[in-house]
């Protein structure tokens, strides 16, 4: 009995037991949460504030109490976003089964944080009602995309004192250079690479400074000054420029960029002279007289001259009475030399202000070319005018406009000159010739007479001209042969030439415009005009355009030039919106030879007719078919014609190509 009731109580314990595990593993997998299921990957950009929503669902049967939600950072560098809080953990109350919700961590996004995917580990601890609890870990992902632009120098010109490097001197050299990044450029290092002693190179020992920023969007101008070799031939000469700068989270950059520099050589270089204290006779001097010039010849150059060459030159009616080259050894810079040439002026030469000429050659230090300079000096000399021989000369000559057509008679005005202020000039024989006997003198002949000419004195004369009817379009030349005498009767000629530029005269005519003999209103309707150029010049730029008060349909048009002798047409189509008479015309504008605008109207008048439908049959009686008009009948033979003839053609040439091939 004792061994039975030991074997109840036994099995009673182990039902117990079994029940106790149940209930156990029953309250352990009550609840099952899932972090991030069926979300997508978050984007977010440097500097950012962001709202970071972490979806946990809870898939199990039971509750989940006071789930706590941590972000893990134990690895910094690899964690985007900025710790600015004390704790990056979230409370969620409660997480009920078969539902879920969002641990919220409102963050910002370090602004030096890379562009990539982050894998961002979140720890979950929850408790049950049951009095137990759970963990679990899981990974989300975080995508960080950077659309800013990283800072990026571009150097957008360079600029020179002077537009170039001279050899030998020290030129300031300014770089435009602009941050076309979204960021703050600082501690910006520029260097040039390329800088040779016997070259380019800086002047002295100095080194370009390192600036401090360079903001978004914003320019700096580094000036730089160089040194260019005197030994330095023209050209323009390869520099790298390079600059070496951070961003503000201090990620080091570097570019590089070519840079041309324009070289001056000596060898192109000029000095500049000056001449200082300069004397010369300021009154008239006579034939056979001596007369000094004299002046401080001054290098007002930065560069030393030397093998200097000075040279005057006063033409043949002024000679030189000291030598005319004088050689200087060097001349320094901001140095002068005093220099001096006496002259005097031939017997028999005309009253008037002479030139002359003081010319300079030298060379430059580092250079075997030689340069030149020169000044002029005028001088005032008195000549003996009465042996001046006399002369006659067309001043001034007009004929009323600025060209003479073809076949007109117009007035030739001439103003004759004697030159001589001493002389008269009489019995002057003045004849005229054109080229190609263009020009026929009208009532008189193409000789007349002129008595006399005071000294320095005018006289005006004037002929009728008439200019040939098939004369060519072009200027033509009047010969004008001039015989006359001095007061002691010694004879002299001279020949003047002038200019007269003839044209052809427009001769434009048209045609009536042609008109239908019946127009009706609403339907389109054709007009055409014929137009002629019988004249010998060019009509240039000729357009056509209709005006009046119906619709044209491309009513303008452009013609462009039409030579002389040639004929076309022109047609237009014009709708009338109503019927009745309208008032039209058609314009023709161009332009001649040398440029002036015509203009041709041609008026016409059209008469529309209102369209008459066809009266209706009595009640009872059946419309009658109209008869097929045999007109109609012969449009449509011939077309079938046409159309048997070209399927004939097709189906030949077809065959042919087709026996071709199988040639082939």
């Amino acid at each position: 009995m004792k061994r039975k009731i030991l074997s109840f109580f036994v099995i009673g314990m182990m039902i117990l037991s079994i029940c106790n595990i149940h209930s156990t593993i029953s309250y352990a997998s009550g609840v099952n949460l899932i972090i991030g299921r069926n979300a997508d990957v978050p984007v977010f950009e440097p500097g950012e504030e962001v709202r970071f929503a972490i979806p946990i669902e809870n898939i199990g049967a039971d509750n989940a109490n006071d789930v706590i939600v941590s972000l893990d950072t134990s690895d910094l560098e690899k964690f985007p976003f900025v710790i600015d809080k004390m704790a990056t953990t979230r409370r969620i109350s409660s997480i009920n089964a078969h539902s879920d919700e969002d641990a919220v961590f409102y963050l910002k996004v370090a602004l030096d944080a890379e562009a990539k995917i982050y894998p961002i580990k979140v720890d979950i601890v929850y408790s049950t009602e049951m009095g137990g609890g759970g963990q679990i870990s899981q990974t989300v992902y975080v995508k960080i995309e950077n659309n800013r632009k990283k800072p990026s120098l571009k150097l957008m010109d360079v600029k020179f004192e002077g537009d170039s490097l001279l050899s030998g001197q020290s030129t300031t050299m300014k770089l435009d250079i602009r941050n076309e990044g979204e960021s703050l450029v600082k501690d910006l290092k520029i260097s040039l690479e390329g800088l040779k002693a016997d070259g380019i190179r800086m002047d002295g020992y100095m080194e370009i400074p390192k600036i401090k920023e360079v903001k978004a969007k914003h320019f700096q101008v580094v000036p730089i000054k160089l040194y260019a070799d005197e030994n330095l031939k023209s050209g323009t000469y390869e520099l790298e420029l390079s600059m070496k700068y951070k961003d503000e989270y201090n990620h080091e950059y570097e570019q590089k960029t070519k840079i041309y520099v324009p070289v001056e050589g000596v060898s192109e270089q000029e000095l500049d002279f000056g001449f200082e204290n300069l004397t010369y006779p300021k009154e008239g001097v006579n034939t056979s007289e001596d007369f000094t010039i004299a002046f401080d010849l001054k290098n007002l150059s930065e560069k030393d001259a030397k093998n200097l060459k000075v040279s005057v030159d006063g033409g043949s009616e002024i000679l030189p009475k000291s030598p005319s080259i004088k050689n200087i050894k060097s001349l320094a810079s901001g140095k002068s030399v005093y220099l001096e040439f006496v002259f005097f002026a031939k017997d028999g030469i005309e009253s008037k202000n002479y030139p002359i000429k003081i010319d300079i050659t030298y060379g430059l230090n580092g250079s075997e070319e030689n340069h030149s300079i020169s000044q002029y000096v005028g001088v005032y000399l008195k000549g003996d005018n009465s042996k001046l021989t006399p002369k006659i000369i067309i001043d001034d000559y007009n004929y009323g406009k600025e060209y003479i057509k073809t076949g007109e008679v117009f007035p030739l005005t001439m103003s004759f000159l004697n030159t001589n202020k001493n002389t008269a000039v009489r019995n002057i024989k003045v004849s005229l010739t054109s080229e190609g006997d263009t020009f026929a003198p009208v009532g008189s002949s193409n000789s007349f007479f002129i008595n006399e000419i005071g000294p320095n004195a005018r006289k005006k004369r004037n002929v009728k001209l008439k200019a040939k009817v098939d004369a060519e379009q072009k200027v033509y030349n009047v010969v004008v042969d001039i015989e006359y005498e001095d007061n002691t009767g010694k004879q002299y000629s001279a020949k003047e030439t002038i200019g007269i530029y003839v044209i052809q005269e427009v001769r434009f005519e048209t045609s009536d415009v042609k008109i239908p003999s019946d127009i009706f209103a609403g339907e389109p309707c054709a007009l055409s005009i014929d137009y002629y150029n019988l004249g010998r010049g060019i009509l240039r730029n000729m357009m056509i355009h209709t005006e009046g008060d119906f619709e044209i349909k491309d009513g303008s048009v452009y013609i462009g030039n039409m030579e002389a002798g040639k004929d076309d047409y022109y047609d237009v189509t014009i709708i009338p919106k109503k019927e009745g008479k309208f008032n039209g015309k058609i314009v023709f504008k161009f332009e001649d030879a040398v440029g002036n605008p015509h203009e041709i109207v041609k008026d016409f008048e059209i008469n529309a007719q209102k369209i008459e439908e066809p009266p209706m049959p009595p009640e009872g009686m059946e419309m009658q078919k109209p008869k097929t008009s045999k007109r109609w009948i012969w449009i449509a033979g011939g077309g079938l014609l046409a159309l048997g003839i070209a399927i004939f053609i097709y189906r030949k040439k077809k065959k042919k190509a087709e026996e071709v091939t199988i040639d082939e």
